[in-house]
């Protein structure tokens, strides 16, 4: 039974991941770590503060 919304695995084009050269979903986000979220969101606060 699938989800609504849900495509059928047979459906899903798998792309090779530029950075790592795995092959994963091609409906898959990229995952960010957590430090460079933690960058991005202090060097955005950091600018603002003018």
């Amino acid at each position: 039974m699938w989800k609504k919304g849900a495509e059928e695995p047979s459906k899903i084009s798998w792309v090779p991941d530029p950075v790592t050269g795995y092959y994963r979903p091609e409906n898959q986000a990229k995952e960010m770590d957590a430090a460079e979220l933690r960058a991005i969101l202090i060097k955005d606060k950091s600018g603002d503060a003018k």
